[in-house]
């Protein structure tokens, strides 16, 4: 049986493939050059256009692969392309959203036990606290795992028959969802950090009603390395919990982008 992309005619009219083939990967190129940080920021720009232009290729191969406006440098064409690179962008804010919960939660732990002033320095990016790298990583690995990354392709891929361009993405209800996205990451990212957290208030409560009976207790020398202490203490035992939370934020992340996406 003949393969499905071998009815491109690369021979006798490789223009028209080039330009088939850049245009099917501008939608996946724009999603992967905004991957989140701390793991997309590692991958090279030229491993990034190898996989979308590899992606671009196997979509051309599809019974229903994009079209290409018959005048792409025309005020039509500079639109479409605009509309490729924005569902894309909509498709990588999705995983924003997911992995900012892990962010909120490693900055909230991290303020509450007093790592907040352990960061990490990127010259490419603002300093990021320990805890919220740490937490950045986990959920990277948890995506990647879970085949996260599996489902993320699909969804691209099945983006072209559900949202050809960019019209639907003005839709109010897809508007409001994606405005939403903000309020579940900030909501997922609290759930995760609540039984870290939770313990941490439950110290400080102790603390502040030892320092009430005692006047001459000096917070400063004895509340803070306890605080840390515990919270270095309770880490590892919170760890299983706060991979669950996050897990199942990145499950609902993704179905709510499908919702938008494929509607």
């Amino acid at each position: 049986m003949e393969p499905a992309f071998a009815q491109f005619p690369m021979e006798s009219e490789p223009e028209r493939f080039l330009l088939e083939l850049l245009f099917a990967s501008i939608r996946p190129g724009a999603a992967l050059a905004a991957l989140p940080a701390l793991g997309g920021q590692l991958i090279p720009v030229r491993v990034r256009i190898g996989l979308a232009g590899a992606f671009g290729y196997l979509l051309l191969g599809t019974p229903h692969p994009p079209a290409v406006p018959p005048e792409l440098l025309a005020l039509a064409g500079l639109a479409a392309i605009a509309g490729e690179i924005l569902i894309g962008a909509v498709a990588a804010l999705a995983l924003h959203a997911a992995f900012a919960a892990a962010l909120i939660a490693g900055d909230w732990l991290a303020q509450s036990m007093g790592l907040g002033f352990a960061t990490l320095v990127d010259p490419g990016a603002p300093p990021t606290p320990v805890l919220s790298a740490l937490f950045a990583l986990l959920i990277w690995s948890i995506f990647l795992g879970s085949g996260g990354h599996l489902l993320f392709l699909q969804l691209i891929a099945e983006s072209y028959r559900a949202m050809p361009n960019a019209a639907a993405l003005f839709e109010p209800e897809r508007l409001w969802a994606i405005a939403g996205w903000g309020g579940f990451a900030f909501a997922s990212g609290l759930i995760a950090a609540l039984p870290l957290g939770a313990t941490l208030l439950l110290v400080n409560l102790g603390l502040a009603v030892a320092a009430r009976s005692a006047p001459q207790l000096n917070l400063f020398s004895v509340g803070f390395p306890l605080m840390l202490l515990i919270g270095l203490a309770a880490l590892p035992v919170g760890l299983p919990a706060l991979s669950d939370s996050l897990s199942g934020a990145l499950a609902a992340m993704q179905a709510k982008a499908a919702e938008v996406l494929l509607g």
